[in-house]
């Protein structure tokens, strides 16, 4: 969504009244090179983890930003079950390079692992839903290409049909079929930190 949206929709909502906005079009790494040492309460990166250059040191800077009592909250998804686990297998069978982490393929276990090593402490909820992939299954369904190249995060996998036909292969086993439509299971993970005076 673009910021000319979102400003537009958070003038509208009356209860955003006394929220001040610094709306801002940059890259993380961009906007934590030009920080003035501003503290915040919150700091988030929903769905944002897969496009940084480096998760860790972005997780880091965040944390460094916030004031005593803030919070830090990711929302990605689960290695546990369908995409997440889904771009494990990918890394395995088509490595892009020496370093998982150094793509998109990134997923929840990659984030708790950073937050542990630092010594943040985190609680993480989990939720799930289903994906219907009947389209990807059929052979000239634009809609299909559109939802593999998603899930792979790669620009027209249908070029690639080593891995097209193991990541449809994959989807089809952890998936269950109901009325006609493949189900993917897809799970995303929340994680909150707080930051106190002890960390």
């Amino acid at each position: 969504m673009s910021n000319i949206i979102l400003q537009a929709m958070a003038q509208q909502d009356t209860i955003l009244g006394a929220v001040k906005f610094d709306w801002r079009q940059q890259t993380a790494e961009e906007y934590f090179s030009d920080s003035d040492g501003t503290k915040f309460d919150l700091a988030h990166a929903v769905q944002v983890l897969y496009h940084v250059d480096d998760h860790h040191v972005t997780l880091q800077n965040m944390w460094e930003q916030l004031a005593d009592g803030g919070h830090l909250f990711a929302l990605l998804l689960s290695d546990k079950r369908g995409m997440g686990r889904l771009f494990h297998e990918i890394w395995k069978w088509f490595p892009h390079g020496d370093d998982r982490l150094r793509t998109s393929l990134r997923s929840s276990g990659d984030v708790t692992r950073s937050l542990e090593s630092s010594g943040i402490s985190y609680v993480i909820a989990e939720d799930e839903h289903d994906v219907n992939l009947a389209e990807c299954y059929k052979e000239d369904s634009e809609a299909g290409r559109l939802i593999l190249d998603f899930l792979t995060q790669t620009s027209d996998v249908y070029a690639h049909p080593e891995m097209r036909s193991a990541v449809l292969e994959y989807c089809l086993r952890h998936s269950s079929s109901v009325d006609g439509k493949i189900l993917f299971k897809v799970g995303s993970t929340a994680i909150m930190a707080r930051k106190t005076a002890q960390n």
